[in-house]
């Protein structure tokens, strides 16, 4: 499968979501690759690529908020803020309904959540770092 890097944001309830608290936002991750790209949610750090969930403040409440989540898809190297604003986004509110989250596209919302979430690094700050060590590593080891 080639990569399509994406930035997905979903509005949701974070009570909505299913399991332990504080596997949310592995959990929202599953429910959306799942059910929209009818794929596997890959959060593992690898150098080949992953999928990296930007956890809001809060998203292991146990008060009913709403939070904007956002998952990075795809994510194969480091892209700088204009990249980033370039790369498909798309925007969904999640509804539980019967114990499953259905993921309800908010085209309208797409520019405000795009300027909302433009300041979060793609595929994690701290996880491109943790990445691009593991590539220099096996670089080392080629050597």
């Amino acid at each position: 499968m080639d990569p399509h890097p994406t930035r997905v944001i979903i509005y949701a309830c974070v009570t909505d979501i299913d399991g332990c608290p504080q596997r949310r936002y592995v959990k929202i991750g599953e429910d959306f690759c799942g059910t929209i790209l009818n794929r596997a949610f890959r959060p593992t750090l690898h150098p080949a690529g992953y999928d990296h969930v930007h956890i809001p403040a809060d998203f292991d409440s146990q008060k009913p908020l709403k939070r904007w989540s956002i998952i990075d898809l795809d994510v194969t190297q480091l892209l700088h803020q204009e990249d980033v604003s370039q790369l498909p986004h798309q925007v969904y509110l999640a509804s539980q309904q019967n114990g499953k989250l259905f993921f309800i596209p908010r085209n309208r919302w797409t520019e405000k959540a795009k300027d909302r979430a433009a300041s979060y690094t793609w595929g994690g700050k701290q996880e491109q770092n943790i990445v691009e060590n593991m590539r220099n590593e096996i670089t080392n080891e080629k050597e």
